[in-house]
């Protein structure tokens, strides 16, 4: 697994990826809430966004090549690898350590399809190589204390995502987030650092997206300050994004069992955006009504 540097990196030979423009003045609004302290500004459901909806996760910018290799060169193949490496592969459900691994594959097998096939461009390994990658959780909290740290546990699509009642009496769902191979800030408070990784997104529940551009809650250009996970090298954490429930919705048991849908879009430093999308079931515990 590849550890980034927490400075920036010397100048490259190309234009690096388009950075996302910094909002760091605007207020926070109460229908999403970053659950850190001191809070990072950002924009939210009040703002305008300049985002699309896009549906579909975004694989690994190498794997899509890699793919489009194997299309080429061996059109046999294309199916499984299309269907664990492609843009909806099964790799970009997977925790962390397994979509590394997947990346290495798609290093690998572009490696030694342009020995074998040196005619072929497609197959030629890009000149940058983003092994950036990211996977969607959620934070577990002890029901007897509210003000111990919580847990981190994974979200697959399918899943139940429980809904919690803050330190701060609050409603919210908490998600969290997980990544490896992209440069974080050096001072994870520092959020005017332009190496600070940024997300857009947006959480879904049927019948009740209430808010700015017909979704339950929205933010977008958004700093994340990740930190090391430890005794997880080259892993890092931000434990969750607290997704308030709005004020309109009286009686949050109305969301219990209703399938809902987390858009998440991580744009790190220098790279590629990745992209990742679940679908979820709302779970409405008694003991938070």
């Amino acid at each position: 697994m590849q550890v980034k540097p927490a400075h920036p990196p010397p100048p490259r030979g190309s234009d690096p990826a388009p950075r996302r423009p910094r909002a760091l003045a605007l207020a926070l609004s109460q229908a999403v809430l970053l659950a850190a302290c001191p809070t990072p500004p950002g924009e939210t459901e009040t703002g305008t966004s300049t985002t699309s909806d896009t549906e579909g996760a975004v694989a690994n910018k190498l794997c899509i090549r890699y793919v489009d290799c194997v299309a080429e060169v061996n059109p046999g193949g294309l199916s499984e690898a299309d269907g664990r490496l492609g843009e909806a592969g099964t790799c970009w459900s997977e925790a962390i350590a397994d979509q590394d691994a997947c990346v290495d594959e798609c290093a690998a097998g572009l490696a030694k399809a342009n020995l074998d096939y040196p005619s072929a461009k497609v197959c030629a390994p890009p000149a940058e190589q983003s092994d950036a990658v990211f996977e969607i959780g959620q934070a577990i909290f002890d029901p007897e204390d509210p003000f111990a740290e919580p847990s981190w546990a994974p979200l697959a699509d399918g899943d139940t995502i429980a809904m919690v009642r803050g330190g701060q009496g609050l409603l919210m769902f908490a998600v969290g987030l997980r990544g490896a191979n992209f440069v974080i800030a050096e001072n994870p408070t520092d959020f005017a650092d332009p190496m600070m990784p940024q997300v857009d997104m947006w959480m879904d529940i049927e019948g009740y997206n209430i808010g700015y551009a017909g979704h339950f809650a929205r933010i977008y250009n958004y700093p994340i300050p990740f930190k090391p996970l430890d005794g997880a090298d080259g892993i890092v954490e931000f434990l969750y994004v607290a997704v308030i429930v709005p004020d309109e919705i009286s009686e949050p048991i109305v969301l219990d069992g209703q399938p809902g849908h987390i858009w998440i879009e991580l744009f790190p430093y220098e790279e590629a955006s990745i992209l990742r999308e679940l679908d979820v079931v709302i779970e409405v515990p008694a003991a938070d009504i």
